[in-house]
């Protein structure tokens, strides 16, 4: 089945993520997940018998769960998680590094000295 990744959000308190994806017949979800690589908006996300494919190449992504889309649902998490990333994701130093879980920044930036 593939997924085309509709929007984002880094959450750097529990080192997770979660991603609003569209399938076929225009059935969204949310999911919750954890891995080695952080999905954008505008990737595509596939399952396969040899596990997750995004963007053609097998990523490491474990996905916690998956809630039906809810716009009030989405917005409370969009409110409520604090990555400068998910309003900003072009940054380039960020000030939440020392509080961040994430071993690399889903966004790319470099921590502010």
């Amino acid at each position: 089945m593939e997924w085309f990744v509709k929007q984002a959000l880094a959450c750097p308190k529990t080192g997770t993520a979660f991603a609003v994806v569209s399938g076929v017949r225009n059935l969204d979800l949310i999911l919750w997940y954890r891995g080695d690589y952080f999905l954008h908006k505008g990737n595509t996300l596939s399952t396969t018998a040899f596990g997750i494919v995004a963007n053609d190449r097998k990523r490491d992504i474990y996905v916690i769960h998956a809630f039906p889309f809810s716009p009030s649902l989405w917005a409370s998490f969009s409110n409520n998680i604090q990555c400068p990333g998910n309003t900003e994701p072009f940054i380039h130093g960020c000030t939440k590094k020392t509080d961040c879980r994430f071993k690399h920044c889903p966004y790319g930036a470099m921590p502010e000295h």
